[in-house]
């Protein structure tokens, strides 16, 4: 006895009904994900570190930040904070109208731009690091970036 049902799989009925499912059957393709490393140079990162400090002082960073010791410094200064990555100290506004005194940080003020730009998401750290890229993030995004560098997480929304 034989078996006279057609074999269905080297037939031409089979390549008919597989063509519309020929892109699913195909073996998928991963690509990597690759992670690439940037040094800036001194200028580029004097002018990182001051769109930072600028745009979190005037704006970004004034709902948390009651004033900032900096020793004589100049915080707004790219060039002062990446050479001499001096000490601040970061007084926060309670919101209270006392004399009362506010929590306070040490920090150096180039540490809290690299720190914060290291706990960046991918996307943002390459607009911070990017100086021709630096327009699109804002003060919201420079906050995000002090916050990040002093307390390591938001803690002011």
């Amino acid at each position: 006895m034989t078996n006279d049902k057609p074999n269905l799989t080297n037939s031409h009925f089979a390549d008919i009904l597989a063509e519309p499912f020929a892109d699913l059957l195909k073996p998928k393709k991963f690509y990597p994900t690759i992670m690439v490393e940037y040094t800036p140079s001194r200028e580029e990162w004097a002018q990182i570190a001051e769109a930072i400090w600028v745009g979190a002082l005037e704006g970004g960073s004034n709902h948390w930040i009651a004033y900032i010791h900096t020793g004589g410094h100049v915080l707004k200064s790219g060039f002062d904070v990446v050479d001499s990555n001096f000490e601040i100290v970061i007084h926060e506004d309670d919101g209270s109208f006392d004399d009362e005194e506010t929590e306070t940080h040490r920090v150096k003020a180039f540490d809290v731009i690299v720190d914060g730009i290291n706990l960046l998401d991918p996307e943002r750290q390459r607009l911070a690091l990017t100086v021709d890229e630096l327009g699109q993030l804002d003060a919201n995004d420079y906050d995000y970036i002090i916050q990040l560098g002093v307390f390591g997480k938001e803690v002011y929304c």
